[in-house]
């Protein structure tokens, strides 16, 4: 069963005593998985279920998408956010055009294997 996940930039401390923030974590691979969303044994591998499937640097409509997915594209899904059945998936492609890409795709395109 999928859980709800927080997504949040983590604060560094750099040298000096000055604070900065990190990437946010749709844009740095794994680390947008953090304890107790992820899946035990992750990756899980899934394929879109349908074509030009957004894949998006947030997960939400409303965010910047790094390029459109086709049909039976594979994905690792990494975690996810928000509830089934209007969660997201955090995924890194495993095909096409994409291949290597992290990003965010709406769960309901995504058919786990």
């Amino acid at each position: 069963m999928k859980q709800t996940a927080a997504v949040s930039a983590a604060t560094l401390t750099l040298a000096g005593g000055a604070f900065a923030l990190a990437p946010s974590a749709s844009a740095v691979g794994t680390s947008a998985c953090t304890d107790g969303q992820s899946f035990i044994n992750f990756p899980f591998r899934g394929h879109l279920n349908t074509g030009s499937v957004n894949l998006r640097t947030n997960p939400s409509t409303k965010s910047s998408s790094k390029g459109l997915l086709a049909r039976k594209t594979s994905v690792d899904i990494l975690c996810w956010k928000g509830k089934v059945p209007t969660s997201w998936d955090y995924v890194r492609v495993a095909s096409g055009a994409h291949k290597g890409t992290y990003g965010w795709v709406y769960d309901k395109y995504v058919d786990w294997k």
